[in-house]
């Protein structure tokens, strides 16, 4: 019980630090994240070794295997967490309870979009949106894949 909670707490930190990443276009979420000597480069054996961390979190019983119920388990707490950040950025003023207003006058990444801060998105701004991805939405749900 102790290692689940131990790894959900890792997942947890590692969500929030995804939370943080730069929105202005840098990668340098990317070293914070794989750069483990701090060269400002990201080698194959720095994936790796990241990877394997990963791998060892997930074996919650310490087989050496991960078994689908254990994968289900981190999985299911690494959604969760990334739920409750998603609500806590809707929830303005922390009450627990996100309101209209609340859910209605948040803009995302719309400040990171709006290159010259004007309040408005021109077709200047959002063409490196369309040139890099294709989107399909259906009501409220957007999919952006990547174009070919």
């Amino acid at each position: 019980m102790k290692r689940l909670l131990f790894t959900f707490v890792l997942l947890g930190t590692a969500v929030f630090a995804d939370a943080q990443a730069p929105t202005d276009g840098s990668h340098s979420w990317l070293l914070a994240k794989y750069d483990l000597n701090g060269d400002s480069q990201i080698s194959q054996e720095e994936i790796s070794a990241k990877k394997l961390d990963i791998f060892r979190l997930m074996d919650l019983n310490v087989s050496g295997g991960v078994s689908y119920d254990e994968y289900a388990q981190i999985d299911s707490a690494r959604r969760t967490l990334i739920l409750k950040a998603r609500f806590n950025k809707l929830d303005g003023d922390k009450d627990g309870e996100v309101t209209e207003a609340e859910y209605s006058s948040f803009l995302g990444q719309f400040s990171s979009i709006d290159a010259n801060g004007d309040g408005m998105l021109d077709s200047t701004e959002m063409a490196p949106l369309d040139d890099e991805y294709k989107t399909h939405c259906f009501y409220w749900f957007c999919l952006r894949l990547e174009n070919d």
